[in-house]
């Protein structure tokens, strides 16, 4: 192996840890100390009364996460 090759495998090591932790940091960001769990029972009665579900608000969330985590992760394997 040349250490030109050598070299470029360390920095996409790099590239790929930093998105990595990126993501594990995300995985923290919302500690229950600070955010308890809700009463979904109570939340889907109050949602559904006005007209949506929790299902859909729930969706939207996780959409929006995946967003950011398929943004950190192209980041990672994007190469150069």
């Amino acid at each position: 192996m040349t250490d030109r090759r050598i070299e470029e495998l360390e920095k996409d090591n790099d590239r790929m840890e930093i998105a990595l932790r990126k993501i594990e940091n995300w995985c923290r960001a919302y500690p229950l100390e600070v955010f308890p769990e809700p009463d979904l029972k109570k939340a889907a009665k109050i949602l559904k009364e006005n007209g949506m579900t929790l299902d859909s608000i729930s969706a939207s969330s996780m959409r929006h996460v995946l967003k950011g985590i398929t943004k950190l992760v192209q980041e990672g394997l994007r190469k150069g």
